[in-house]
């Protein structure tokens, strides 16, 4: 019998079927932490936290992050208590569609807390578009990011004060409801394939119950040391125009930490 005929037929078929199946894009982000302990005369500990992640396929862009910090002092005098100078958490979820080749709507969710800041917790959601003007991956010459934002976001901020002050004391604060424009800005820039610049920015101005500005602005600098490991120096400024009672208007924090790509 001659088989060459139907082995001739079959060869590309049983190609395909031997052939591996092509990976599907897999999530990419980065991990990291860092910590100062003093002791001796005074005890100081400091440790925070932060990890993101993003996905694209299919036109959709998936991204994740998260923070966390904690921070606990003892002055120098033997007789005052220790103190609670930074506890603070933030989670966010953001799901972008490609509309156009460098136009995406945009959802995004999250939520905060902060107890030094007297915020028991602030969930938050919102929609809008994005207009990306650069977008050059890190395998064609060095990375180059640039995308703004334009979008309306709800804020519902539920307040406690934790640490009592002259103007408030420890106890339930009036909750604050807010609906914002607000525009935002994501750039990244690879000088190279070991050091990178991060800078992110967004202004909101609330439009409900009386006017409140709030403005953040994170600016961040990594060098790889070795393989998928990184050293990284960030430094961050949170303006609110009506913070809650006895609180500052600013906020800086200025961290380094060790990370881990994957």
């Amino acid at each position: 019998m001659r088989l060459t005929p139907w082995v001739a037929l079959l060869a590309p078929a049983l190609a395909v079927a031997d052939a591996p199946a092509k990976p599907g894009p897999e999530w990419s982000g980065v991990v990291g932490a860092g910590v100062i302990v003093l002791t001796g005369n005074a005890e100081t500990t400091t440790m925070n936290g932060a990890a993101s992640a993003q996905r694209e396929a299919g036109g959709w862009i998936l991204a994740g992050k998260a923070t966390g910090v904690y921070g606990r002092t003892r002055p120098a005098s033997r007789d005052e208590p220790a103190q609670t100078v930074a506890l603070g958490a933030t989670g966010q979820l953001r799901a972008d569609r490609k509309v156009a080749e460098h136009v995406t709507v945009f959802a995004l969710g999250g939520a905060e807390t902060d107890h030094v800041a007297s915020l028991e917790y602030r969930a938050y959601g919102e929609g809008g578009a994005g207009w990306l003007w650069l977008d050059r991956k890190p395998d064609a010459g060095g990375e180059l990011f640039l995308r703004t934002d334009l979008g309306v976001r709800y804020t519902y901020d539920a307040r406690w004060q934790y640490y009592a002050t002259d103007v408030a004391p420890e106890g339930d604060l009036p909750d604050v409801e807010a609906v914002a424009p607000r525009a935002g800005l994501a750039f990244r820039y690879g000088f190279s394939e070991q050091v990178k610049l991060v800078q992110e920015a967004e202004v909101l101005a609330n439009v409900t119950d009386g006017e409140r500005w709030q403005a953040r602005s994170l600016t961040k600098l990594t060098s790889r040391l070795f393989e998928a490991v990184s050293f990284g120096v960030s430094y961050q400024v949170a303006y609110d125009s009506a913070p809650a009672p006895g609180k500052v208007r600013t906020d800086t924090a200025l961290g380094a930490t060790l990370e881990v790509g994957f």
